[in-house]
């Protein structure tokens, strides 16, 4: 059967055209700008409390980075020279205050004037981060921080998509063409995305192919946090964790942005109002892969025709936010998406005819309104009322040598929901938390498969709804324990109408700040994940909802940051156990994931264990420079195995070595040149095998027959990607970036699996099978270049 690979054929026409493009960008990044020149500016601010004390000591970091970054003097000020023409963005990051940033202009020759005030968080014991996360988007690079907002923009990452930065993570694994991930051993479904507080269903672009990109704009965020276990109670269902993720406020005059890369499109602005009080962004993409499929043309020499727009997406995202008095601010949000794959392909597939129609629809909206208020002088409370609604409508046909298919799958989710969330501080070391989530979900399913035997009798059709409520609550309390240790305990109470099941979930987590910037952390945890009604696997068959999958988390951590001449540095060390039991089964394409008909396709396969248990040791040490130099090395030994029939069987992406080293430097304030080396052990794939049988009319044919499940590794993954990036800022334009994005630079060939059918059997000289497989690669050098214009 035809693998199509959505990426591979306009990967084709970029490397016809990258020498003449790649050309004329490096001239364009090379050539002088207007604002180049030495008419430059720069800034004087003072950075203070609400109150008004001066805050010395403190980083004040710029987005384009300053040729320096500056630190506040005794008095709170600071002055940072040398700057372009053109806009900032302006953080602060200081323990024990919430963080902050503001947006000003630069004139040429001028001086701008900025005045910062820092806002205590709630306690100084809220802000004590007592879960082991990975922190992605923030300046500061304290106990937490991987990559910084600048790095997580200027790292190379594949269709401008910040979630395809999460595998350069310890304990994070993906493949070249999916977004989809995979926590410490986990399955991409058991990691829960969060966007200001709201769980995102299916975020992905794409779905025919794995889900390509997410649908989260990354200009828009401040922040993504990675909990890889360990979450404390306020985090429901997730097995593997949570991608809890803020969207950024925006500050000063309205800006607007419009850019355009070889995969999409994309316009946004935001800004302020009423005297400050209130804030908004709003953004559009647009990809336009469908235009580029058809220049590229077909892979095949000897196909014969094809029709369709291909595949197309957009996404669209915006924010309001008012606040109503000091302390109580209200927002109203929301998030959309839509796909759609129109393709009809005759072709020839190694001498045979073959056909293939694809007609697909997917969408996603969500919206919701957010209430935080402060609560007299002690407490906090963010209430929080959301709607959502993803749906599906997928049509395939396909026909050719040894297989007939034809797949009419409708589907639709519904979902209500109301949260509410409160923290309370009656001393300085005592913060009791407590709060409820209801979510009332209804999931409509109209499926029909009509692959199967000379008759067309369907191999799985269902029809009908579900629906159910689940209902949460939780109460946790964070308190002090002497100068150094902060500890924090709590049970969550969860219950799915749909399977009729409650939970109670306990969770510890203690943390230990040493002297000398020495941190050790420490969790323990029970975590349960229902099935939700839009996860029922009807396309194999099933039609009633598993019970709930159970998890418990041992995790044991320590962080060590240490300052040189040469920098800032910070060493962390995370050991962790998993187990895994009550598992539902799960079906899995074993030779190739990535087939558009994975429900009928031989190699898939059920995977029914009866336990699971993932364990693994986390390096991670990081560099911070003066601003020119950053640099991460990271390294994870771990296994994770399911329990299958007395046997302990590796996941489909377990990787016993991986590794990863990325560095970003900044030769001036205008470029940007990034690199990220990753590299894994193979993934575990499943041996085939040919056996001479019987056919009903007194002949024989060969079969083919699957080995030991998961017994045998492909090759080691490896691969180099790049990224140069170079800012222009002139008065008048304001500031223009150009990129240039090299994935896979020195074209490793890296082995995906295997394409598995009948016409690779044959008999030798001994009437023994003898079987070649067609191997599958993934992605070789893809070049990708865009500019973006922000005024």
């Amino acid at each position: 059967m035809l693998r199509p690979d959505l990426v591979s054929r306009p990967c084709r026409l970029l490397r016809v055209i990258a020498p003449s493009v790649l050309a004329l960008a490096v001239a364009l990044m090379s050539h002088p700008a207007a604002g180049d020149g030495p008419a430059r500016g720069s800034v004087s601010g003072t950075l203070t409390t609400v109150s008004g004390e001066p805050v010395p000591g403190a980083d004040v970091r710029f987005e384009p980075p300053a040729p320096a970054t500056p630190r506040t003097s005794q008095d709170g000020s600071f002055l940072v020279s040398g700057l372009l023409p053109g806009p900032y963005r302006v953080s602060v990051e200081l323990p024990g205050y919430a963080s902050l940033v503001e947006s000003v202009t630069v004139e040429a020759g001028g001086t701008a004037r900025l005045a910062l005030r820092l806002r205590p968080a709630l306690s100084a014991i809220d802000a004590t981060e007592v879960t082991a996360s990975y922190t992605i988007g923030r300046e500061d690079p304290g106990p937490g921080i991987a990559l910084s907002r600048s790095e997580m923009l200027h790292l190379p990452h594949f269709g401008d998509d910040a979630v395809r930065a999460l595998p350069f993570l310890p304990g994070v694994a993906a493949n070249d063409t999916s977004a989809q991930f995979s926590v410490r051993g986990g399955l991409p479904r058991d990691t829960r995305f969060l966007l200001d507080g709201v769980e995102i269903v299916e975020p992905y672009h794409l779905k025919d192919y794995q889900g390509v990109f997410s649908i989260i704009d990354p200009r828009h965020l401040a922040d993504l946090q990675l909990l890889p276990g360990g979450c404390t109670s306020e985090y429901g269902s997730g097995l593997a964790g949570v991608l809890d993720m803020t969207t950024v406020t925006p500050t000063g005059r309205p800006q607007a942005e419009v850019g355009i890369s070889l995969t999409g499109v994309w316009a946004g602005g935001s800004g302020t109002f009423a005297g400050g009080r209130g804030d908004w962004f709003a953004s559009i993409r647009r990809g336009y892969l469908d235009q580029v499929l058809k220049l590229v043309g077909s892979e095949n020499e000897t196909e014969e025709s094809r029709s369709g727009p291909g595949p197309r997406y957009w996404d669209a995202h915006g924010k309001a936010s008012y606040e109503l008095k000091p302390g109580h601010r209200t927002s109203v949000q929301y998030l959309t998406s839509d796909d759609s794959l129109e393709s009809e392909e005759h072709e020839l597939e190694d001498g045979f005819p073959e056909y293939h129609l694809f007609d697909t629809s997917y969408g996603s909206s969500f919206a919701w309104l957010r209430d935080d208020a402060l609560v007299g002088e002690a407490a906090f409370v963010s209430t929080t009322a959301s709607v959502g609604r993803v749906r599906r409508d997928r049509i395939a046909r396909g026909s050719g040598y040894g297989f007939d298919v034809e797949i009419r799958d409708v589907r639709r989710l519904d979902v209500l929901g109301l949260r509410q969330d409160w923290s309370f501080q009656p001393s300085t070391a005592h913060l009791p938390k407590w709060g409820f989530d209801v979510r009332r979900l209804r999931a409509d399913y109209d499926y029909r498969n009509g692959a199967g035997d000379a008759l067309g009798a369907p191999q799985a059709a269902f029809a009908g709804r579900l629906s159910g409520t689940e209902y949460a609550a939780y109460v946790s309390d964070r308190f002090r324990i002497g100068d150094r240790l902060t500890a924090e305990g709590g049970v969550r109470w969860d219950r799915q109408s749909l399977t009729d099941e409650a939970h109670l979930s306990p969770r510890l987590a203690i943390v230990h700040a040493g002297p000398h910037d020495l941190t050790v952390r420490a969790s323990w945890g029970i975590y349960f994940q229902s099935q939700r009604p839009n996860e029922l696997q009807v396309e194999d068959g099933e039609s009633r909802l598993w019970g709930a999958e159970r998890a418990e988390h041992r995790i044991l951590g320590l962080e060590k940051g240490f300052t040189t001449a040469r920098g800032r540095y910070r060493l962390r060390l995370d050991a962790y156990e998993r187990l895994l039991s009550d598992l539902r089964p799960r079906w899995e394409n074993v030779l190739d994931p990535g087939t558009l008909y994975p429900e009928t396709s031989s190699d898939r396969i059920l995977f029914a264990p009866s336990s699971a248990r993932a364990r693994g040791l986390e390096l991670l040490l990081s560099r911070h420079g003066d601003g020119t130099l950053d640099w991460r090395l990271s390294y994870t030994l771990a296994r994770v195995t399911d329990r299958i029939d007395g046997r302990d069987v590796p996941r489909s992406t377990d990787q016993t070595h991986a590794a990863t080293l990325d560095v970003s430097w900044r030769p001036s304030p205008r470029w940007t040149l990034s690199a990220v080396w990753v590299f894994h052990s193979g993934w575990p794939t499943t041996e085939v095998h040919g056996r001479v049988v019987s056919d009903m009319e007194g002949g024989t044919r060969i079969e083919p027959v699957l080995g030991e499940l998961n017994g045998r590794r492909l090759p080691a993954y490896h691969r180099l990607d790049l990224r140069a990036s170079r800012s222009f800022s002139t008065r008048r334009l304001g500031t223009v970036e150009l990129f240039i994005d090299v994935q896979n630079a020195y074209d490793r060939d890296n082995l995906s699996g295997y394409q598995v059918d009948d016409r690779r059997f044959r008999l030798d000289d001994t009437e023994g099978v003898v079987y070649t497989p067609k191997e599958l690669y993934w992605l070789g050098i893809v070049p990708s270049l865009g500019i973006a214009w922000r005024f």
